[in-house]
């Protein structure tokens, strides 16, 4: 067990297990150097994929725009490490040394998603990769969309235009030893990648010194057939795009767009194979059964509603470090209601203690009839119809 140096308040208050890469704080680890600490895959989790010519230059991923909404700021103290939470980061750790899945399966409003964002912010890998899943929902969907209808139209456009200014097209002969034949060719194909898109799948497996967040979220709300699609994209650490694949011969490289704004990258011969495995969070709001290949690949874990100081924690996160009046009382009524079986959110008890605050205005501890006031108009099971 070890207490890491320079690593904040939160970290320094708290003693964990030297294996831990990640700590559960949420909050940057500012002389993190990821890359020296993160231990070598196993064998048979290395892909091998190399970044491609022309990728963004060597700044880290794009910067975080959601965690701060999702977990707020900092706060002000360590978070408690509980036996429930130990288990917890036991198993996170564990997916993210082991290169595999972590598969989160919980009542909604636990907390389940907001990991992700602890992760990415703790570790410094930037914006996180999230793929909201519902019933329509496809692997290929994910992975890229294509949108040749817009593409035809923009070539019959551009057509038009030249037919009608009686324009030579010079684009294709630059060079005096240039075949204006195949660079018309050329260019032709990697017009492509203006129509072509890499969702939040497809980039979190571009390949990158330091793995990307992914976040597949509400998968149980997919199809049955959609563990087994993301089952191949797992075990391979890759996919191919067909429609880049067919024009290697005449672009090898194309610059396409990505799931990051104002991002691209370049796919060579239409194969993309990460060179880190992303941190992949996959989240579950019910316990529905799901393919013994697919369990036997991720790392499962129970994600259960967290205890009186998690939740005080989170409040201060999203209310500048302070716990606002009245959120001891709040928490302690939510935790009593979960414990007589309401199926309550912790979005709920942010509501809760906001309202407080805001009708409130001389910052004076609310009284007991307050408290049972908002709790009564902002709780409803999340298993009922509010009347």
């Amino acid at each position: 067990m070890t207490t890491p140096p320079g690593t904040g308040p939160a970290d320094s208050a708290r003693t964990v297990p030297e294996w831990w890469i990640f700590h559960g704080t949420g909050q940057p680890r500012r002389h993190l150097d990821l890359a020296a600490q993160l231990p070598p895959p196993p064998p048979w989790r290395a892909y091998g994929g190399e970044p491609a010519p022309g990728a963004p230059p060597q700044d880290g991923p794009p910067r975080e725009e959601d965690s701060s909404r999702v977990l707020g700021g900092a706060r002000t103290g360590p978070v408690a490490l509980g036996a429930r939470r130990r288990r917890l980061l036991d198993r996170v750790n564990a997916a993210i040394l082991l290169r595999r899945p972590l598969l989160l399966v919980g009542p909604p409003g636990v907390g389940k998603s907001s990991l992700a964002y602890q992760i990415s912010r703790e570790l410094g890998l930037g914006r996180v990769l999230r793929w909201a899943v519902n019933s329509r929902s496809t692997a290929a969907e994910g992975l890229y969309s294509y949108d040749p209808l817009t593409q035809i139209h923009d070539l019959n456009v551009e057509g038009a235009r030249r037919r009608a200014l009686g324009a030579v097209d010079r684009r294709y002969g630059a060079g005096a030893d240039a075949d204006p034949v195949e660079a018309h060719l050329r260019s032709s194909a990697e017009s492509i990648g203006r129509y072509l898109t890499l969702g939040p799948l497809g980039t979190a497996f571009l390949p990158a010194a330091l793995p990307r967040v992914l976040l597949v979220d509400d998968f149980d709300l997919g199809d049955f057939d959609l563990a087994g699609d993301l089952l191949d994209l797992f075990e391979n650490g890759g996919y191919r795009v067909p429609e880049l694949a067919r024009l290697a011969g005449a672009a090898e490289s194309i610059e396409v767009g990505t799931d990051d704004p104002d991002r691209t990258a370049r796919v060579t011969r239409g194969e993309v194979l990460c060179s880190a495995f992303p941190v992949t969070v996959v989240t579950c709001n019910s316990d529905r059964d799901l393919p013994p290949a697919f369990l036997r690949r991720c790392v499962p874990v129970y994600m259960e509603l967290p205890d009186e100081e998690e939740l005080v924690s989170m409040v201060a996160g999203h209310f500048n470090g302070a716990t606002p009046p009245g959120t001891r009382a709040l928490v302690t009524e939510f935790l009593r209601r979960t414990g007589d079986g309401h199926r309550l959110s912790v979005d709920q008890l942010l509501n809760a203690v906001h309202m407080l605050g805001t009708v409130d205005g001389a910052g004076t501890a609310p009284g007991p009839e307050q408290v049972e006031h908002f709790s009564e108009l902002l709780w409803h099971r999340l298993t009922e119809t509010p009347g």
